[in-house]
């Protein structure tokens, strides 16, 4: 009979056999490739969560900064169309300008308003042509409508104009319709008045005066105003308020004429 010590020897000789036998069938045993595999699926999920998550965030971003791309490429499209506009106004008044130089053989120059001035009187505007331009002093500045003033200064390379507003300026005028001649002077207000009209002169709104050429700085003929109102009459003469042909306010181009 077999002691203790043999049989014990012979279970663990059967169990040895047993686990190679076993292990001889198995794949080897390796624990890290298989914590590779493990992280690798770990970051994927992690990476896949990270896209869901921060897609609506990254897809704002990107319509954030398409939207301010667009928004610039407007406004650069605004100011487009508005030099563009800006050169088709200045185009339509150049071209009235040169209709007038046609008929108006006496010319000297065409200039622009670089400055109307920060003081109500007198009433002066700055042009952007002088001295070296054939500008002299009492020359008449007119537009494609009508009349604007007359040069008060010349420097070499600007021109002063005092305008028809001003109290300071008269011109000889006549009503275009009756003929019949009269002084305008400015009010200081953008408007003008007529003085020295004989009282019996038949007067309606909207009479176009014309200057007369008669006190020789002007040319006759130019457009000046309208009437507009009586403000007043004694024994021989009556006022007259009228209003001026151009815009004060609008002035950008004008000529100067002998």
């Amino acid at each position: 009979m077999l002691n203790r010590r043999n049989l014990l020897a012979i279970i663990l000789l059967l169990t040895t056999l047993s686990l190679m036998v076993f292990q001889s069938t198995r794949q080897p045993f390796r624990p890290l490739p298989r914590i590779q595999n493990s992280l690798v699926q770990l970051m994927d999920l992690f990476d896949d969560a990270y896209e869901r998550v921060t897609y609506p965030v990254r897809l704002y971003t990107r319509i954030r900064d398409e939207n301010v791309q667009l928004r610039k490429e407007v406004a650069r499209l605004r100011l487009q169309v508005q030099r563009d506009k800006e050169i088709r106004l200045e185009n339509k008044r150049l071209k009235r300008l040169l209709h007038v130089k046609e008929r108006q053989h006496s010319i000297v120059a065409v200039a622009r308003v670089i400055s109307s001035g920060l003081r109500k009187w007198p009433a002066i505007i700055l042009i952007n042509k002088g001295k070296k331009d054939g500008i002299k002093k009492d020359m008449t500045v007119r537009t494609a409508d009508g009349l604007v003033g007359k040069i008060v200064e010349v420097m070499p390379e600007y021109s002063r104009v005092l305008l028809l507003t001003d109290p300071g300026f008269s011109a000889s005028v006549r009503i275009q319709s009756t003929r019949t001649e009269a002084i305008i002077t400015g009010r200081g207000d953008g408007r003008c008045i007529l003085k020295y009209l004989p009282k019996e002169e038949p007067l309606e709104r909207g009479q176009l005066l014309v200057t007369s050429g008669l006190d020789g700085i002007f040319p006759k003929g130019i457009p000046v105003g309208y009437i507009d109102s009586i403000a007043g009459r004694d024994e021989l003469f009556v006022t007259v308020n009228v209003k001026p042909v151009i815009g004060i306010n609008r002035l950008e181009e004008v000529m100067i004429i002998r």
